[in-house]
C-alpha cells in the first residue's frame, strides 16, 4: 500500500511538470527555411559571435526567376544584376568613407541561397558598431522595453525597434533596385510598361531581420539554427512597418525559489497523506 501511494504521487509530479512544459509548445504551418530564403526579399543580418566580432550584411533582392516569369532571358537578367551591384556597390562605398575605428565596410558579393547582391561591414565590437552608426549608451538603453510573465516559467521579454525602423526607411532600401530597373531599361532599351511591370514586384517584397548569435539564450517567434548561429528571423511588410515597427526577443528560465517551494511543498503533502492513510490503517 505504502509503494501505490509513493507511485501515485511521483506520477502526478510528472504531469504537473510535463503539462507545464508542454503548455508553450506550438506549431508553425509554414516551414522556417521556406520564410528565410524566400527571394523577394531586403535582408539585414547581424551575425554576433562569442568573441566580440560583428557582422552586418545588406543584402538586396535580385529576382532573378521573377524576371525570367515576366520573359526576360538570361543575358538580360545578367545585365539587371551587373545595375544592381553597381548601386549596391556605391552604398558600400558610402559607407566606407565613413569608416571609423574598429569598422570595415567589404565590397559586393551575390549571396546565391538568397539570390541577392550585398555588402557587409565587420565591428571588432559592440562599441565599434555604436560609434559608427553614432549612437550613445542612453539611446541604446531607451529603444528597448522590459517586461516579465510567468511563473514556474519565467518569460522576460524585450521589445526594440525593427532595423528598417519605418515605411520611408524601408522605401528607401526599396530605391535601390528601383534606380537599378531603371538603367536596365534604358540600358536595354526596355519601354515604360516593361519599367512598370517590373516595379510591380516590389508590391510584394518583405523585409527580413536575421539576428544571429552563437549563443541560443535569446528567443522569438521564429527560429532556426545552423552549424554556427542561433538565428532569430523578423520579417514585415510595408503594412507591417506602418502599424508597429516592433519585434521582441525572450529569455525563459525556471524560476527556482517557486520550484523548490512546490517540491516541498508537494513532497510534504505527499507524505502527510502517506502517514494518516497508514497510522489509519495500523489502527483498523
Amino acid at each position: 500500500m505504502k509503494n501505490k501511494i509513493y507511485t501515485l504521487f511521483l506520477l502526478c509530479l510528472c504531469f504537473c511538470v510535463g503539462a507545464i512544459f508542454s503548455g508553450g509548445c506550438s506549431k508553425n504551418e509554414t516551414p522556417v527555411a521556406q520564410i528565410v530564403t524566400q527571394p523577394n526579399a531586403f535582408r539585414v543580418i547581424r551575425q554576433a559571435e562569442n568573441s566580440g566580432r560583428i557582422v552586418l550584411t545588406y543584402v538586396f533582392p535580385v529576382n532573378s526567376q521573377r524576371l525570367e516569369n515576366l520573359g526576360y532571358n538570361e543575358n538580360e537578367i545578367s545585365v539587371f544584376k551587373f545595375c544592381l551591384t553597381t548601386y549596391v556597390n556605391a552604398l558600400a562605398q558610402a559607407n566606407r568613407q565613413k569608416q571609423t575605428e574598429g569598422s570595415q565596410v567589404g565590397g559586393c558579393d551575390y549571396f546565391v541561397d538568397v539570390d541577392g547582391i550585398g555588402f557587409s561591414i565587420q565591428f571588432d565590437n559592440l562599441d565599434a558598431q555604436k560609434k559608427f552608426f553614432g549612437v550613445e549608451d542612453e539611446e541604446t538603453e531607451n529603444s528597448s522595453a522590459r517586461k516579465e510573465s510567468g511563473f514556474f516559467i519565467k518569460k522576460v521579454s524585450l521589445s526594440t525597434t525593427f532595423p528598417m525602423s519605418s515605411v520611408q526607411s524601408a522605401q528607401s532600401f526599396q530605391a535601390i533596385f528601383s534606380m537599378a530597373v531603371s538603367s536596365w531599361c534604358e540600358a536595354e532599351q526596355f519601354g515604360e510598361d516593361d519599367r512598370q511591370a517590373i516595379l510591380s514586384i516590389l508590391d510584394e517584397s518583405v523585409f527580413i531581420y536575421d539576428f544571429a548569435s552563437q549563443s541560443n539564450v535569446l528567443k522569438s517567434d521564429l527560429m532556426h539554427q545552423d552549424e554556427t548561429f542561433s538565428h532569430n528571423v523578423f520579417v514585415k511588410t510595408l503594412n507591417d512597418l506602418e502599424e508597429n515597427n516592433q519585434i521582441t526577443f525572450w529569455v525563459s528560465f525556471a524560476n527556482r525559489p517557486v520550484w523548490y517551494g512546490f517540491a516541498l511543498g508537494f513532497v510534504g503533502i505527499g507524505m502527510l497523506v502517506a502517514f494518516l492513510v497508514l497510522r489509519k490503517r495500523k489502527q483498523k
